[in-house]
This record gives C-alpha cells, sequence and structure tokens, in this order.
C-alpha cells in the first residue's frame, strides 16, 4: 500500500511540473493578440456574418428597384403594379394616362448634317475614289448612304434637351439600335451637333429606363395615324404597353448597350455632364435588375403575356449569369440564359467599373455589387456555357437552362457569339482565347442550322426571319472580328464582295436577302445595320482601299448587273407558328399568324419607304408582279399548252389538259386564292415589320 501511494504521489508530481513547463512555453512562443489584431478578426467575423447568399442578394435587389422606381416617380404618376393578374399580366406594370404625361415637343428633325459628318464622307469618298473609278464611284455611294443615314433618316431633337432616334422603318425607339446607331459618330465627339445629339440621346434613353426597366422600345407618344392605341385598349396594356413603352420584351443586352454607350462616350470625349444623379440612379437600376434576374424562377416579378409557364418562361437554375426573355432578334429565349448577351454584360460591368471609380467614387456598394455581378456571370460562362462539339470540341453554347439544356446556334443579331471579340470579350477562364477561335469555326460553318450558303452569299441568317435569308449585319460582323494578316486578307476581300452584292441598287444594307437572289430582301429602311456598315467601313478603310485597287473580281459588275434585271422584292419577314415575333398580338393576328395592322407597332405608314409594296406576297414571299417561271422555258410552246404567265408556279397545281371551264382563270390573284391560309389586303401593309 505504502508502495502505491508514493508512486501516485510521484505521478502527481510530474503531471504539475509538466502542466507548469507548457505554460511557460505558450508564454515564451505564442504572446497575446495585439490590440490590432484582435480587431481585425472582430471585424472579419462581423463581415463573414454580413455575407448573403445569392438568393439573399437577388431579393434585396428587387427591394431596392422599387425603391428606386419610386423615387422618380412625379405626384400624377400611377403605382407600379408588381404581381400579374388577370387585368395586368405582364408585370412590372406601370398604368399611364394620356392627360398626366408630359410629352417632350420637337424641336427639329435632323436633316442638316453636321459639319463633321460631312468632312468625314468627304475624306472616306476621295481615298475611294483615288482607288478604282467604278468600284470606288459604288463604295463612296454606299458610305455616302449609310453613313449619314441615321441622321437623316431617324434622329429627331427635342425641347427637353434629349434625342429621340427611332429605329428605321418601325417608329420605335430602341435601347440597343439607338446606342448602335451613332456608334460611328463617336471620333467626332469634338463637333457641339455631334454632342447635342449623342449626350441627348443618353438622357432620352434615361427617361425610357425610368419608364420600365423591363422594356426594350419605347415611343413619346402615342401615334395618332390609325390604327392606334391612344386608348390603351386592355389588348395593349396586357402585353405592358403603357403610353411610353412599346415593347415590354426584357433583353438583357438592351440594358448593356446604354452602359456601352455611356462608357465609350465618357472614353472618347471624356465629356460628363450628362453622367449626373439621373444616370447613376438609372445605372443603379440596370444593375439591380441583372441581380433580380440572377433567380429568375424564385425572385424575379417579370411576367409577360407572349412567354410559356404562366408568363415567366422556363424554369432556369441558378448559374451566376443573368437571365434574359428575349434575344437582340425581339424572339424569345428557348433556355433563358442567351450566352452572347451575358459576355456582353461581363464587358460593359467592368468598363462601368471604371466610370463609376472615376465619376462617383463614394459608391461603395454599388461598386462591391458590380463586382460580385461580373465576377458571378464570368464564372457561370465557364461552368455552364460551355459544351462539347464532336467536331469543334469545346464551344460556348447560344443558350442554356443551367439543367444542361443547351442551344448550339448563333443568330445574326448582335450581340452574338460571333461578336465576342467586337465587344472585345476577355476571361479569366480561356486566356488563349481558343474557346473564341473553335466557337467562331462552329458559327460560320454548316453546323450552325441558321447559316446559309448559296449563289451570290453566304453567311448567318436568323429565326427572325425566313430560311436562305442571310444577314448583312452577321456579314460585317465577319469583317469587324477578323485579326487581319496575310492568311485572313482573302477573307475579308469576301466580305466586301458580299456586301457589295447585297444592296441590290439601293446602295444600303437591309436586314436580311435571299443568298440566291440579293433583290429579294427584308426592311429596305433598316438604321442600325447601315451605322454598321459604316463602321467597318472606317475599321477596315485601308484594306477596302487596297481590294478596291487590286482584288475586286473583274466580273463583279456583270454579276450584279444580271441581278439587276429583276426588280427589287422585298420580302416580309417570316413568322412561324412554333416561334412568332415577339409584337404580334395574338388577340390581332389573322388565321396566317401575321401581324394584322391593327396593332399600333405597325402604324408607321407616314414615314415608310414609298417603295414598299403593299401587296406583298406572303405565301411564295415573292410579288407576284415577278415571272417565276424559269428563262429557260421554250418560247416556241404554244400559249394553250402553257401555264398562264400571270398565274404563280409556286402556288398553282392546275392540270394543263383540263378544259378551261375547269381550270382557273388567268386573271385571278394567285395570293387571294387561299382566304384561309393568307391575310387580307389591309393586313400586308405591316407585314414586312416584325
Amino acid at each position: 500500500m505504502r508502495k502505491s501511494y508514493v508512486r501516485l504521489k510521484f505521478l502527481y508530481i510530474i503531471i504539475a511540473m509538466s502542466f507548469i513547463l507548457n505554460t511557460i512555453s505558450i508564454a515564451y512562443f505564442f504572446p497575446p493578440l495585439s490590440s490590432d489584431l484582435k480587431h481585425s478578426t472582430v471585424n472579419s467575423r462581423t463581415w463573414n456574418a454580413n455575407i448573403l447568399s445569392t438568393i439573399e442578394r437577388s431579393t434585396k435587389a428587387l427591394e431596392k428597384l422599387k425603391r428606386l422606381l419610386s423615387n422618380v416617380m412625379s405626384p400624377d404618376d400611377q403605382p407600379w403594379i408588381w404581381i400579374s393578374t388577370g387585368e395586368y399580366p405582364s408585370v412590372p406594370y406601370q398604368p399611364t394616362k394620356l392627360l398626366n404625361e408630359h410629352i417632350a415637343k420637337t424641336l427639329y428633325n435632323v436633316t442638316k448634317l453636321p459639319k463633321s459628318v460631312i468632312n468625314e464622307v468627304n475624306r472616306v469618298c476621295k481615298r475611294l475614289k483615288q482607288c478604282d473609278k467604278a468600284g470606288g464611284e459604288i463604295w463612296c455611294k454606299l458610305f455616302q448612304k449609310t453613313y449619314v443615314n441615321t441622321l437623316e433618316t431617324t434622329t429627331t431633337l427635342l425641347d427637353d434637351n434629349s434625342t429621340y432616334i427611332i429605329t428605321g422603318d418601325i417608329d420605335l425607339m430602341w435601347l440597343r439600335d439607338s446606342s448602335a446607331q451613332v456608334h460611328q459618330y463617336l471620333p467626332l465627339w469634338n463637333d457641339s451637333d455631334i454632342q447635342r445629339i449623342i449626350e441627348g440621346l443618353i438622357r432620352r434613353q434615361i427617361q425610357f429606363i425610368y419608364s420600365n426597366p423591363y422594356g426594350s422600345a419605347f415611343r413619346l407618344k402615342l401615334r395618332p395615324n390609325p390604327p392606334s392605341d391612344d386608348s390603351l385598349l386592355p389588348i395593349h396594356t396586357r402585353k405592358g404597353r403603357n403610353v411610353h413603352v412599346a415593347m415590354h420584351n426584357y433583353e438583357l443586352d438592351s440594358l448593356c448597350y446604354h452602359i456601352r454607350l455611356s462608357y465609350s462616350w465618357w472614353k472618347q470625349s471624356q465629356r460628363t455632364n450628362v453622367f449626373d444623379d439621373q444616370w447613376l440612379v438609372a445605372i443603379s437600376m440596370i444593375i439591380q435588375v441583372m441581380i433580380i434576374e440572377q433567380h429568375h424562377t424564385q425572385i424575379s416579378p417579370y411576367r409577360y403575356t407572349e412567354l410559356q409557364n404562366n408568363y415567366q418562361g422556363i424554369p432556369v437554375a441558378y448559374t451566376g449569369m443573368t437571365w434574359s426573355g428575349f434575344r437582340p432578334s425581339d424572339d424569345p429565349t428557348t433556355y433563358g440564359y442567351l450566352i452572347p448577351s451575358n459576355m456582353m454584360a461581363s464587358v460593359v460591368l467592368e468598363q462601368l467599373t471604371e466610370m463609376i471609380i472615376n465619376l462617383f467614387p463614394e459608391q461603395i456598394q454599388l461598386l462591391q455589387q458590380i463586382a460580385q455581378l461580373r465576377a458571378d456571370i464570368l464564372s457561370g460562362l465557364n461552368t455552364y456555357g460551355v459544351t462539347d462539339h464532336p467536331k469543334y470540341g469545346k464551344i460556348y453554347a447560344y443558350e442554356t437552362d443551367g439543367f444542361s439544356k443547351y442551344l448550339l446556334l448563333d443568330d445574326a443579331n448582335v450581340p452574338s457569339l460571333l461578336s465576342a471579340s467586337y465587344f472585345d470579350f476577355k476571361t479569366p477562364y480561356d486566356p488563349s482565347n481558343e474557346l473564341i477561335r473553335s466557337t467562331r469555326q462552329f458559327v460560320l460553318s454548316k453546323n450552325n442550322t441558321l447559316f446559309f450558303e448559296g449563289k451570290y452569299a453566304s453567311g448567318i441568317g436568323s429565326q427572325h426571319t425566313q430560311a436562305r435569308y442571310v444577314w448583312p449585319m452577321a456579314i460585317i460582323m465577319e469583317g469587324l472580328t477578323m485579326i487581319i494578316d496575310n492568311k485572313t486578307k482573302m477573307d475579308l476581300d469576301y466580305v466586301w464582295e458580299r456586301l457589295e452584292v447585297s444592296h441590290a441598287d439601293t446602295f444600303a444594307m437591309h436586314e436580311s436577302f435571299n443568298v440566291e437572289n440579293p433583290k429579294q430582301f427584308s426592311r429596305p429602311w433598316f438604321a442600325w445595320v447601315n451605322s454598321l456598315f459604316s463602321e467597318l467601313i472606317l475599321t477596315h478603310l485601308d484594306h477596302l482601299e487596297e481590294w478596291l485597287r487590286y482584288r475586286r473580281p473583274a466580273n463583279l459588275d456583270q454579276r450584279l448587273s444580271n441581278i439587276n434585271q429583276r426588280p427589287p422584292n422585298i420580302v416580309p419577314r417570316l413568322p412561324t407558328t412554333s416561334r412568332r415575333p415577339s409584337n404580334i398580338d395574338p388577340q390581332l393576328s389573322n388565321t396566317s399568324g401575321r401581324p394584322s395592322n391593327t396593332d399600333p407597332l405597325f402604324s408607321n405608314a407616314s414615314r415608310r419607304p414609298p417603295n414598299i409594296d403593299p401587296q406583298l406576297s406572303n405565301t411564295s414571299r415573292r410579288p407576284s408582279s415577278i415571272d417565276p417561271r424559269p428563262s429557260n422555258i421554250d418560247p416556241r410552246l404554244p400559249n394553250k399548252g402553257r401555264r398562264p404567265s400571270d398565274v404563280d408556279s409556286q402556288l398553282s397545281n392546275i392540270n394543263p389538259r383540263l378544259p378551261n371551264k375547269d381550270r382557273r382563270p388567268s386573271d385571278v390573284n394567285s395570293r387571294l386564292s387561299n382566304k384561309n391560309r393568307h391575310p387580307s389586303n389591309r393586313d400586308r401593309r405591316s407585314s414586312n415589320i416584325d
């Protein structure tokens, strides 16, 4: 017993000595935290406690958007409606009354060109004419008409110091189109007239964003010429329209274009007077909308009657990217996350950061929101926007839903996958731009279902127009995104050749044209593409001179003259039953699915070009004035054995051996032969404007 006691006592002594030694060692080797470090630790813990989840950020962004819109309301304004109802299914929506609206008055339409614009036209034409007499004259006329088209035909200065710019044959102002329409004038920033026009445009866009940050197309007032929606009937208000909001389509790129215009003007001119508190509020609205739409299915208030799934669109998963209801073509997205628009968003958010740091450095919270949003988008593009193609390897998809569904194609409208480098899109996840190059190869191949190739041209079309119609906009974008070297020089030559063929003696660019016959085209008055075309000339003027002088095909004039034997054939866009153009009112459309001209969106008789045939064919897509018979029909055949010359071969299916009484009379217009399929004549006036 005594031995056990001694052993326990000895063990206690050892434990006590060990404890004392450990305490001394800790005190010596690990001194107490300094007061600064303690303070830092507390702040870090507090910061971690304040980190919001992504869905909480979207929720708070919605709350802030509501506050911002409430703050810019006037006392006479109606309250905003945020929850979809039977009366107002398209939200957010603000009812308006014409009597309460302040309508800016027109000072004058810009018809007298600024001196700097005239000088630029003369400078370019002088260089072009010195290269080649025939080709130089053609390209001088092309530049003269396209460069000034926006100023001469679409621009109106208003008495509130703003500028209203319509898109062309549709008498509405798109945020996207109007921004792109003036881009070629930015280098002329020192001209006071240009300053008034562009800064006025930024002011007008701010007011329209206040009207509805989810809107894409706007108007100054309800058009008085019938048919009109000046009464704002339920068929109009159900679609989210009010006095100023003409289209409730939410298109992410529209908001991006406002930021791009603001940054480009600030960077080019260093002028800051237009970037005031009103501009900052509009910018904050844009950022809140983008953050909200990161959680579209769970948080977004946006509803629109043209979307499925109870007007919300198909369910999407969180990806970090921000959702878009519609594409830049005004067509609804299939899977919600539009990759090209998110690419553009990542670029303009970086540009916006630079602006705010310089102009509003105290806006710390807004800068943090922008930085987080951009990081989320870039991560989402890399994680969810890239897919494997069996031929081209890893490429960017056009759309995804975040649930592993992808849409592999590219549309001509900008932003597009092809235009990524035009906007200077860069990502840390692809520093060598391998994805951009492989994606470019894909979209310019027949693997892209919207790529068409024919006798006179090849290029990318759109689901907004019919098959085998390519868009000059996409051909232009091919040229603007080329890295010019000895290998790609011939590719740019082909860009010039296709564009020269496409103008069809109008010396203007069009929305789209038939690859087999450029005389068949849609939208003869489309200012956006004219501006983009003149930008291409200014960008690659040296190469254009070289092509005109040395490599323009000698037989190009002959090829054009062969086309010119046929009169212009202005072809309306082709709607489909599965994807109806977004501006066709389902309550007004006829059985053919084409828009009735009772929809006020299409009432623009006073400004539409006079050469648009109101009796355009809508089935064969060709005017009946063009003889559809092949040129190689033997003229020696007797008339009684031949089909009547005025009956469209694409519509008639008549046995010529039947007696006359059983045959269709030769003077019956084939376009009226099927009333169940074709709209009446009164509906055709607007058929080329979807």
